[in-house]
């Protein structure tokens, strides 16, 4: 039973990755100051990013990838997504570690993605709690896997998809660890929550 738990759960993970690769912004998702570059036409967009602007390089970085007003570059958008990562954008930052993790427009670099979705989880946002704890699952860290699932349930910018996926993983996981290591992991989110 545990071995078929746990296979499931490796699948649900790898599945649940790129089901989230494609994210597609909403203005509630990025700081309000940004949200005027949604509506923005192209043109202006790319004015508003080359002057450095967060938002518009994080909103013409999404029609690259897109392909939306502009053909489809994903280097690009890598490059946008990465300039307003780098101001503390967490959306840009958990597109950055999208990107990163799976090579699109960019090298494959497992660890500098870790570090832009833990930029993006300081930030709040579940899902790149959700994509460390992938992560973690993936290497068979299964205490760590719970933690990042854990604290997916309950950072600042939740998405209620998220959470019930990351509910049903740690039920999964569950089935694979003592009570003792689930109470470890517990505290692990609390200590990571109190130092951010």
């Amino acid at each position: 039973m545990k071995k078929t738990l746990l296979n499931t759960t490796l699948l649900l993970g790898l599945f649940s990755v790129q089901a989230h690769a494609d994210y597609v912004p909403t203005t509630a998702s990025v700081s309000s100051q940004a949200a005027k570059y949604a509506v923005m036409d192209t043109p202006n967009l790319v004015k508003a990013a080359q002057t450095g602007q967060a938002g518009a390089q994080f909103y013409l970085a999404t029609k690259y990838q897109q392909g939306k007003d502009v053909p489809q570059d994903l280097r690009k958008a890598f490059t946008l997504y990465k300039a307003a990562a780098d101001q503390g954008l967490s959306s840009a930052q958990l597109n950055v570690g999208r990107m990163l993790a799976d090579g699109i427009g960019t090298n494959k670099d497992e660890v500098l993605a870790r570090k832009y979705f833990e930029k993006a989880a300081s930030h709040g946002d579940n899902r790149a709690s959700f994509n460390l704890a992938v992560m973690e699952e993936k290497k068979r860290n299964y205490m760590g896997a719970y933690q990042w699932y854990e604290l997916s349930t309950r950072d600042g910018m939740l998405d209620n998809k998220v959470i019930k996926l990351s509910e049903g993983k740690k039920t999964a996981l569950a089935a694979n660890l003592t009570q003792d290591q689930i109470r470890q992991a517990r505290d692990r989110a609390d200590q990571w929550i109190q130092a951010q």
